[in-house]
């Protein structure tokens, strides 16, 4: 499915990755496509968005949003604010949209956020996502910095706070280790249903 851009060029499908800054974004990408892309263990080290051509789509790696070293809280807003209309700009040629997390330190987040009185920002984010695209996929990496036994009480917790944020739509959330690759065939294999939904041909992933 391509499009044509305000000067009749074809513009391509695109699959969005975003999340909070380290919560291994950059890791998953470069996992599914084996692509070379910015990785950095310091938040924020991606700042600009990054295009990989996948054949019929585009994956975005957006800019990772909330801290970042060596940033004030003023350069921060502003990325956050470009990330929010960059996404609003491309709205209508997003196929899927996926939401990374770090389920090893939602709860905290949640908690410190909550204590404050205000929505933790992967929730909201997870909102605006529904809003902006017809597709999203969350992907709660860093599962294994959990206890075993922790993992799935860490996983209901957070989805049923995604379903009471968005009512109307079930979420689909997947549990990873982007390091060691777990979990990420599965995400794969979503990506392959949608893009044969839409009759796209399903790339060459370096999953296998």
């Amino acid at each position: 499915m391509k499009e044509r851009g305000p000067t009749g060029e074809e513009t391509s499908s695109l699959i969005v990755f975003v999340g909070r800054s380290n919560v291994g974004k950059s890791s998953i990408i470069r996992a599914l496509t084996g692509k070379k892309v910015v990785v950095g263990k310091r938040p924020g080290s991606t700042r600009w968005e990054q295009m990989i051509e996948m054949g019929s789509f585009t994956i975005v790696d957006i800019p990772g949003f909330g801290f970042m070293a060596g940033q004030s809280k003023t350069k921060i807003e502003e990325t956050k604010t470009h990330i929010i209309q960059s996404l609003e700009n491309w709205s209508s040629r997003i196929l899927l949209s996926v939401l990374i997390i770090d389920i090893s330190l939602f709860r905290e987040l949640h908690d410190r956020w909550s204590s404050r009185g205000e929505i933790p920002v992967d929730v909201e984010f997870y909102s605006f996502l529904c809003e902006i695209s017809p597709r999203v996929i969350v992907v709660a990496n860093k599962a294994d910095k959990l206890k075993s036994s922790r993992v799935q009480s860490e996983l209901d917790f957070f989805i049923q706070l995604l379903r009471e944020s968005v009512i109307d739509r079930e979420p689909t959330v997947i549990a990873t280790d982007a390091l060691k690759k777990k979990g990420v065939s599965l995400l794969r294999d979503l990506i392959d249903e949608i893009l044969k939904e839409e009759n796209l041909e399903p790339p060459r992933w370096a999953l296998t």
